[in-house]
């Protein structure tokens, strides 16, 4: 038993990665001014994995006995799954946002070329934020007996900070150039404040974990062990 709901939180983690790779397929085919259906096409992407992390959760949920030890763990979970679930919900309205307005043809959407790079570095900055926040909870991290410690080089937190200066950079470059006009600088600047939003996010969910780790919750090692 205890397998398998390892499995199944090894596999709910696995199809939020893929919700984190939709979203940066959907930044891309935006920033380089993809067609309106592609942009819908990730839009509907985005919507199938969430309706599949609802019906994994669900399972989670109800797959376990209420007062087991493996119960009482599935039960510390939800709280941060919610969390994530909050976060994947916010990306399924920016990527459905960027097929809306694909079908615009106004200047809004123009995307200055020499901002495309800085601007694909920042969705993955972002992206890898949200895949250390998953790794962060794989059974065979989460279930350890020591507290986790937080201070990995690249956890969520180093993503979230290399996110917010590229955004900064990128904000200082859209309003120092002169040759873009304001109506064309507040959608850009929005963008990416949205896309850095993400890793803002994540960093939240994050910080939520370690503070019920660091409380002492106890683990399935100190159950076991009464």
């Amino acid at each position: 038993m205890s397998r398998s709901i390892e499995s199944d939180l090894d596999s709910y983690l696995d199809a939020i990665a893929d919700a984190t790779a939709i979203f940066r397929e959907a930044v891309d085919a935006y920033l380089q001014g993809g067609s309106e259906g592609s942009c819908w096409r990730q839009a509907g992407k985005i919507s199938e994995h969430l309706r599949t992390l609802d019906d994994m959760q669900q399972r989670l949920e109800t797959g376990v006995r209420p007062q087991s030890a493996l119960g009482d763990l599935v039960a510390e979970m939800i709280d941060p799954l919610t969390g994530v679930s909050r976060l994947l919900k916010d990306m399924k309205r920016q990527i459905t946002g960027f097929a809306i307005e694909s079908g615009f043809s106004s200047p809004r959407r123009c995307v200055p070329a020499y901002l495309v790079p800085d601007l694909q570095e920042l969705s993955d900055e972002v992206c890898a934020a949200v895949d250390a926040l998953v790794e962060s909870y794989r059974p065979s991290l989460l279930w350890w007996e020591q507290p986790f410690s937080g201070e990995a080089e690249h956890g969520v937190s180093w993503y979230e900070n290399q996110a917010d200066r590229l955004s900064m950079q990128i904000l200082k470059k859209i309003f120092a150039d002169d040759s873009i006009d304001l109506e064309v600088k507040l959608p850009l600047a929005q963008l990416v404040e949205e896309i850095d939003r993400v890793a803002d996010q994540a960093e939240g969910i994050d910080r939520e974990l370690r503070a019920r780790r660091m409380a002492g919750l106890p683990t399935a090692a100190g159950r076991d062990s009464h």
